[in-house]
């Protein structure tokens, strides 16, 4: 029986996955549908979890729903965040380790968590099939360092000079500066800025509170950050912010550069390599691409938890 699972519950996705096995990514979005008919036909990365006498629907169906519950915005440290979307990522009956991926080492937030999962047994149901889950322990990773140490481990990085790692995820963007010997010069965690920022920035525009006046609509932020993602730059099918976007995310870009390597300013004269990872990485590969000591791997969402599963 494999009795390592590794998991990092994010404010816009979260991955799971047991050593040895291909990450599962969820969008981190609830629905309580306990005392309702709101259900549908269940999907593998959108499933429906009973858990605790309560029915929920997780993840992109989720969100096609009235009053869904999203971390982006609630907190991903919640236990009811933490606990089913933890869980659901489970096929199979499993005893062992969770290990799992935090942005910052937090005392109050990993014994919220520990007391969350380690418990006798977890009896959880996913999309109909039962499973039966003993968790013996937590381990908690600060998930940027793991990133950059395995960058340099797999020759990804230069090794002569150190590296800024920027890891721009949903709604906290983390940073760190880490030398070839792994050890950590400095690192940040920085709350609501992220894809959320972003995301208000788009719903702030003239042209999206022209909408807003135009069609009583008040835009939210999950929704804005779902039409950043799959590209489509529309909110739902008649809000098109295609025009606004490439200006908003080039300041957005730029502020969070600046900000970053001024608190950082120190310990910048030996880095070579400027890391951007996170789900919102892509958005600036075009423009970063050819310019020299910049590296986005090629799935830079999946970046932490490959490094942990590497471990």
């Amino acid at each position: 029986m494999i009795n390592i699972y590794c998991a990092d519950i994010g404010n816009y996705s979260s991955i799971t996955a047991l050593k040895g096995e291909k990450p599962r990514v969820m969008r981190s979005v609830f629905l309580d549908v306990t005392y309702t008919s709101a259900r549908d036909i269940d999907t593998e990365d959108s499933p429906s979890v009973k858990l605790d006498d309560k029915v929920l629907v997780l993840g992109e169906r989720a969100t096609k729903q009235k009053n869904p519950q999203t971390a982006a915005e609630r907190g991903k440290q919640l236990p009811e965040f933490v606990k089913p979307f933890t869980l659901a990522g489970l096929r199979q009956d499993f005893e062992g380790t969770v290990r799992f991926l935090v942005p910052e080492r937090s005392q109050w937030d990993e014994d919220s968590i520990r007391k969350t999962l380690v418990c006798d047994t977890h009896q959880v149901v996913v999309n109909g099939k039962s499973y039966r889950h003993r968790i013996k322990s937590v381990e908690f990773y600060p998930e940027t360092d793991l990133a950059v140490s395995h960058s340099y481990k797999t020759g990804k990085l230069d090794n002569e000079g150190d590296t800024l790692c920027i890891d721009i995820g949903g709604g906290t963007t983390n940073y760190v500066v880490m030398s070839p010997d792994c050890n950590v010069l400095t690192r940040r965690s920085i709350p609501k800025v992220g894809g959320v920022s972003l995301a208000n920035d788009i719903i702030n525009s003239d042209l999206m509170q022209g909408y807003a006046k135009r069609s009583s609509v008040a835009f939210k932020v999950p929704k804005v950050m779902d039409a950043i993602a799959d590209g489509s730059l529309v909110y739902g099918r008649k809000y098109d912010f295609s025009a606004v976007f490439p200006r908003l995310l080039e300041n957005w870009f730029n502020n969070l550069m600046d900000s970053i390597t001024t608190a950082a300013n120190d310990y910048l004269s030996d880095v070579t390599n400027i890391m951007l990872i996170g789900g919102n990485a892509n958005l600036v590969r075009q423009k970063l691409s050819s310019q020299p000591g910049f590296y986005i791997p090629a799935n830079p969402q999946l970046s932490n938890i490959q490094a942990l599963l590497a471990m």
